[in-house]
Parts: C-alpha cells; sequence; structure tokens
C-alpha cells in the first residue's frame, strides 16, 4: 500500500509460500521507484500461515522459492510474532535488524525474540548450515521524554552495546503522509527528519555490510 502496489486479482506472498506451481516471478510487482520490485502481501497471508503450518518442511519453503533470485538485496518484512512466517524469514535472511520501541513490551519481548533466533538457527538452521544473525538494534517512534523511555534505551544499550544503530528513527508527522500517498518519504518530503533518518540508516546498513563481508 506504501509504494501504491495493488493486490486485487494478483498473486501475494501467500501464493508462494503455499502453492507448488507458484514462482517468485508470478508475485513480483515493479514498483513506481526503478529496481524496486516488492512481493506483496495482504489479509491472504494470516490463511496462508495456516495451510503452511501443515506443510512437510514448512520452515524452509521461503528459502527454496528464493533460492535463485537475482538481487543485490532481498528486504523481508516480517511481523514480531514467532510462527511458521517468521522461521522462514531467519532460514531464508543473512543479517536481522531488530526495531525496537521505547516502551515495556518492546523491552520485554526482545528476549523472547533471541530465543526464537537462537532456536531456529540450532534446530532448523543446522540442518543446512544457516545461522541467521541479529546486525543491528533499530530504535522507531524515538523520544525520550519519559522516565520510562530512558530506562528501556539505557537497558537496551546494555545488553546489545555496538549492535545499537546510531542511528534512531523519529516520530515524524511526514512518514505517515508518505504512507497515505503511497510513496516513498524521500519523494514525499526528502527533507524532513525522518527522510534524514532512513538516509542515514541506509548508510550504516551498508557500512556494516561492508564490515561483514570483508
Amino acid at each position: 500500500m506504501g509504494l501504491g502496489i495493488k493486490t486485487e486479482n494478483r498473486q501475494t506472498i501467500a501464493e508462494l509460500l503455499c502453492q507448488d506451481n507458484c514462482t517468485i516471478k508470478d508475485v513480483i510487482q515493479q514498483s513506481y521507484i526503478e529496481n524496486l520490485h516488492v512481493i506483496p502481501s495482504d489479509n491472504s497471508l494470516s490463511a496462508a500461515e495456516y495451510k503452511l503450518a501443515q506443510t512437510t518442511a514448512k520452515e524452509f519453503v521461503l528459502r527454496k522459492k528464493l533460492k535463485n533470485a537475482e538481487y543485490d538485496y532481498i528486504i523481508i518484512d516480517t511481523s514480531p510474532t514467532f510462527n511458521t512466517l517468521l522461521a522462514n524469514a531467519f532460514l531464508t535472511a543473512e543479517h536481522i535488524i531488530l526495531p525496537v520501541q521505547l516502551d515495556y513490551f518492546s523491552l520485554a519481548g526482545i528476549q523472547s525474540f533471541l530465543e526464537s533466533v537462537n532456536c531456529t538457527n540450532e534446530k532448523a538452521g543446522s540442518l543446512v548450515d544457516h545461522h541467521a544473525q541479529i546486525m543491528g538494534v533499530l530504535f522507531t517512534f524515538f523520544k525520550t521524554r519519559s522516565n520510562l523511555a530512558k530506562r528501556v534505551l539505557e537497558a537496551v544499550n546494555d545488553l546489545f552495546g555496538d549492535k545499537v544503530f546510531d542511528t534512531k528513527i523519529p516520530e515524524n508527522i511526514k512518514l505517515s503522509e508518505a504512507q497515505e500517498s503511497s510513496k516513498s518519504v524521500f519523494d514525499h518530503d526528502p527533507k524532513c527528519s525522518g527522510a534524514e533518518a532512513y538516509g542515514n540508516l541506509v548508510n550504516e546498513v551498508m557500512g556494516r555490510l561492508t564490515n561483514v563481508r570483508n
């Protein structure tokens, strides 16, 4: 929706995961941004998750489907809930970016998330010699006006150290407006604080990828 991608009468990630004869070529759509392609999702993914859970080797479906995808970078956006879909993401992705908000629930969920990553790596990942690593922790909707926010910030920094990105994504209405206009924030308002922050994040991510590969 944020890029104006339509799913009506089109195959989505749900079909890719649940239909043997569906390939990425059947579901990929070109966005309005050059060289940015999207495999969209919609409400059908909820039913697909249930079907996928009944599939043999269910954790490896996405990995298999994307095996020969010829892209420089593939970004997999997931919900934080540990289920078959998230396990598929862990077993496909090389690196994980963990977004965190400065609230108690986000802090409380971090430990279970880490346990999910470790469990997936140890049990299923060992079968295919694949172990996803946390590249970094990203603070979003960032503001530190309350004492609770400051305590969460300190706790996450203590836990992850230099894995915490220097970039913090602020609360910025322009980010929501960009979604409403179905445009990237860089096109909607390239000078706003949200665009500046995401630009800085890209530079940080690219720098960390370079360090890993070297």
